[in-house]
């Protein structure tokens, strides 16, 4: 459960993802999956094109596009919130080009949304991951609740004489 003065920080591992040619690779994609602590890297959660006018939105997005090795990872992931059977926010997507933990063979993902341009109510929340090399993808999905945030409430503290 989360309230709408709240974000969803998500964390996530891709494990041993597929190397081999990356031609498309090479224009406007970060290296780093992980490259700020608000990774949704390359404006993810700048999406308006689902009639969001106020999508959640991300610092990361300032984040330099670089090329990626020949010989590299390309793993897509974005997120999207479900209500009624239909898509109501979709972030762009964010690519990875390289493995972020080699002690582990794992792609990191570290992703913050903000959850203020969600309406109160129960949304599914599903995480697209495409491991564009091996072809390989998963789709799994969270129920949420997101509910009006907490009126602040007037200090009652008494005050010193």
């Amino acid at each position: 459960m989360f309230t709408r003065d709240q974000h969803l920080y998500l964390q996530y591992e891709v494990y041993d993802a597929a190397r081999g040619k990356n031609p498309a690779a090479a224009a406007g994609t970060n290296t780093a999956a992980n490259s700020s602590a608000n990774a949704v890297a390359n404006g993810a959660a700048n999406s308006a094109a689902n009639g969001n006018a106020n999508p959640p939105s991300s610092d990361a997005a300032k984040t330099p596009p670089s090329k990626a090795p020949k010989d590299s990872v390309r793993v897509f992931t974005s997120i999207e919130f479900l209500q009624g059977g239909m898509k109501v926010y979709e972030s762009k997507p964010i690519v990875a080009n390289e493995v972020t933990a080699p002690d582990r063979k794992a792609v990191i993902f570290q992703i913050d949304l903000p959850l203020q341009a969600l309406k109160p109510g129960f949304y599914v929340c599903q995480v697209n991951v495409v491991d564009d090399v091996a072809g390989n993808f998963a789709f799994p999905r969270s129920p949420i609740l997101v509910k009006e945030a907490a009126p602040q409430a007037a200090s009652t503290a008494p005050t010193g004489k």
